[in-house]
């Protein structure tokens, strides 16, 4: 396999970074009274780089830390700064990029005392699904604020913002109860070497 093949994968997720600055231009210049459809060409873009760039690496036997490491940095810069502008415009809360920041940091931080010297992320099915989700809010703002089709009503739009404080605490819990068990198995573990 070539140089090439093996950074395929990484090329894919890096176009996703070089994007995210695009889409905010997209969306400020339609905000402005500009073309509307380039944001939702560009969010098609970056979600179909989400969803290749792992399956190319995997299929190329180029899977590793460092395109795992990329691959979450371009979508943690990507949700944060499409739902903060779109907090800025006035479409979400604070919150809901606040609270997709905490689940962030607290998986980072617990991926990090998890894996030792190996420095490496371990991911959670709740987190994946909340990654997923906080996907699919940036293309219904999308549908519905930039493109104006104003298909979900104001009252499904703030039980949708409210998902997110829900999947994200959930995240947060989970993370949280697997370090209280695994503190409270190294310390019965400890006991019985010293007993």
């Amino acid at each position: 396999m070539g140089s090439a093949s093996r950074h395929a994968a990484n090329a894919i997720t890096a176009l996703r970074i070089v994007l995210t600055p695009v889409f905010v231009w997209c969306v400020l210049r339609g905000s402005a009274g500009g073309a509307r459809w380039p944001a939702a060409l560009v969010f098609t873009l970056i979600a179909v780089s989400d969803f290749i760039d792992g399956r190319i690496a995997r299929r190329l036997g180029a899977a590793g830390a460092v395109g795992q490491a990329l691959d979450h940095a371009a979508d943690i810069t990507f949700l944060l700064v499409s739902l903060g502008l779109y907090v800025a415009l006035g479409a979400a809360p604070w919150w809901v990029p606040a609270s997709i920041a905490a689940a962030f940091a607290v998986y980072v931080a617990d991926s990090l005392r998890r894996s030792g010297a190996r420095r490496h992320l371990i991911g959670s099915r709740i987190g994946h699904l909340g990654g997923i989700c906080n996907y699919v809010l940036v293309g219904v703002l999308v549908g519905n604020v930039t493109l104006d089709l104003q298909w979900l009503p104001p009252w499904l739009m703030r039980a949708l913002f409210a998902l997110v404080p829900l999947y994200s605490g959930a995240s947060i819990a989970s993370r949280w109860s697997g370090a209280q068990r695994a503190a409270m198995w190294a310390a019965e573990r400890a006991d019985r070497r010293s007993g």
